[in-house]
């Protein structure tokens, strides 16, 4: 089983080849290292997955006043984040790439911000926050007796992506590169799984219909067939598909909701979907 060097280093140079291609030129942060996952590997509590498609350009950028902008890379080059809103480990103006393959420090500093990243105080609003009545994936972990923070739950939750390099035009825009360039021929497919098997959760959540199907197509998994939820406490909200498989022998928990934006749920829906998850195996 690779370590997390290994993997780090292996993730650097595919994404110092696929940035020598045209497409990519405007694609690519200079800055952003390859991101494996979000969350406190080192945690020794047993571990939930949370799965999405790639780290959002807003993971290493000031959304401030440029939400609407167009969306270049040079507008975005100058809009980093400063030092004390930083998530992940950013690479300075002396540094590129190619240190990472040679510096076993910078991997360590890389390798130490996804760790730290939901103790940072920054993690990304998709994620929600760490308050009770948390909204967002957080608030559904909640209900499972799980979090991505390091509060007293059962479950730690971590954060991995199909893969792992943050770009400018979310994935939707970039579908056909990304598959010609880095899904084709399995090299994300099996980064992904050394991850899992390095992190060995036991269970993967899969938020959003589109995402799932993506999931299922290149991993070739069965979804199988639907429950349909819907909230009953008095107060809560929400209603969602449910799809129970493996994969890889791992329970998964697929959701027609992308819980990064629930529309349709309040926070006493998630917890109460999160609870109906946890109360019945796959």
């Amino acid at each position: 089983m690779k370590q997390a060097h290994d993997l780090l280093m292996e993730a650097t140079r595919k994404l110092m080849t696929i940035a020598a291609i045209p497409e990519w030129e405007h694609e690519l942060l200079d800055k952003a290292p390859p991101v494996l996952w979000f969350g406190d590997a080192a945690s020794e509590k047993p571990k939930i997955l949370s799965f999405g498609a790639n780290p959002s350009r807003w993971e290493f950028l000031d959304e401030r006043g440029i939400k609407k902008a167009a969306l270049q890379k040079q507008e975005y080059e100058s809009r980093y984040l400063s030092k004390e809103k930083r998530r992940f480990f950013h690479l300075n103006a002396a540094q590129g790439w190619q240190d990472i393959l040679h510096s076993d420090a910078l991997r360590t500093q890389i390798i130490n911000s996804f760790n730290q990243y939901f103790k940072s105080g920054n993690a990304y609003r998709w994620f929600g926050s760490n308050k009770p009545d948390s909204y967002n994936a957080e608030g559904l972990l909640r209900g499972m007796n799980a979090s991505y923070f390091d509060i007293e739950t059962a479950f730690r939750a971590l954060h991995i992506d199909l893969f792992p390099f943050t770009t400018i035009r979310d994935f939707g825009s970039i579908r056909g590169i990304t598959e010609r360039d880095v899904l084709s021929g399995f090299w994300a497919r099996d980064l992904v799984h050394e991850i899992i098997n390095m992190l060995q959760p036991q269970r993967l959540l899969v938020f959003g219909a589109g995402n799932l199907n993506y999931f299922c197509a290149y991993f070739g998994a069965d979804a199988g067939p639907a429950e349909h939820w819907k909230a009953q406490e008095s107060g809560a909200l929400g209603s969602c598909r449910v799809y129970r498989f493996q994969h890889e022998q791992i329970p998964v928990l697929g959701l027609s909701v992308n819980l990064g934006n629930p529309k349709g749920f309040n926070s006493q829906g998630l917890r109460e979907l999160g609870a109906y998850l946890s109360g019945a195996g796959v």
